[in-house]
């Protein structure tokens, strides 16, 4: 065989190299980036059925997982991928027997050489015979060694094991408490939606229509129902805070003042706090103008 085919195959047996060295740090990184989004997930989502966050928190936590996610996917799998397809920066011939030649010493110089007259008859034809015969012994010598044997794919088992346990994890309590992942899950993917946390208690209006005429008053009444009635509980507007009268153990009652404009409130008590609602006002029926007809 020619010197440019025997070098044409060690080359093809160096690519095949590189493509299984980055097919290792895929898999590799495929484990290392379910694990951290598994772990980082699992946070959120405690945090989160916990704290009950409000709305700009939770667009904040929901936008900055999105973000981190994408990072970790791209570095540690997107990378690789492009590298294993050749596209993007790939490592060169020489750094792929550099790293054949720490796990075949045996190899690392010659290897190294190889590839080094190769470029060396390109620059110096007139000696072209003389490094050819160099580069078919040298070739001759390595073409018994399978580079790929350098790489063991099986290794990466050892690291299932990051993986596992937030897996695990999730497993567990999707079977012991389910509602820690899926209410919490919900409220970050609906981020800019308002949730009442839920309380021993609940808020219930008795007014029928939350609708008032402007410059007059309107009395609020709530009805409180549950295993646990709140002693007080306080109506919360864009301006200021101000206690309900109680009637009775679990009826309450607010009185809107001289109504000029919308005004949004909700209420709060033993440290819940109800949905927003709105209270709309309209203008106050007023005759213009009126004509009488008479038939005698």
């Amino acid at each position: 065989m020619s010197v440019s085919g025997d070098y044409s195959l060690l080359i093809n047996k160096l690519d095949e190299f590189i493509r299984k060295y980055y097919k290792n740090i895929l898999i590799r990184g495929g484990i290392y980036a379910l694990a951290a989004l598994l772990a980082a997930y699992i946070s959120l989502a405690v945090l989160e059925y916990y704290s009950y966050f409000d709305t700009l928190t939770r667009t904040i936590l929901f936008y900055t997982f999105i973000a981190v996610a994408f990072a970790i996917c791209y570095s540690l799998i997107a990378i690789p991928a492009l590298a294993y397809y050749r596209l993007g920066s790939v490592i060169s011939h020489e750094k792929a027997a550099q790293i054949i030649g720490e796990h075949f010493t045996e190899v690392k110089d010659r290897l190294l050489n190889t590839l080094e007259l190769h470029q060396l008859s390109n620059k110096h034809p007139e000696n072209e015979a003389l490094i050819t015969a160099g580069i078919n012994q040298k070739i001759a010598q390595l073409s018994p060694i399978s580079f790929t044997a350098a790489i063991n794919l099986a290794e990466n088992r050892k690291y299932i094991k990051y993986a596992a346990a937030p897996l695990s994890i999730i497993i567990i309590l999707l079977l012991a408490a389910p509602s820690i992942l899926t209410e919490s899950t919900q409220r970050l993917v609906a981020h800019d939606t308002f949730f009442e946390k839920k309380a021993p208690f609940q808020f219930t209006i008795i007014n029928k229509e939350l609708e008032a005429l402007q410059n007059e008053d309107f009395n609020l009444t709530v009805k409180l129902s549950g295993a646990e009635i709140p002693q007080d509980i306080y109506i919360v507007t864009d301006e200021n805070t101000y206690k309900l009268s109680k009637e009775n153990i679990i009826n309450f009652s607010y009185e809107f003042k001289n109504l000029q404009k919308d005004t949004k409130f909700h209420f709060a008590a033993d440290g819940f706090s109800s949905k927003e609602y709105e209270l709309k006002v309209v203008p106050k029926p007023a005759i213009l103008t009126f004509s009488i007809d008479l038939d005698y």
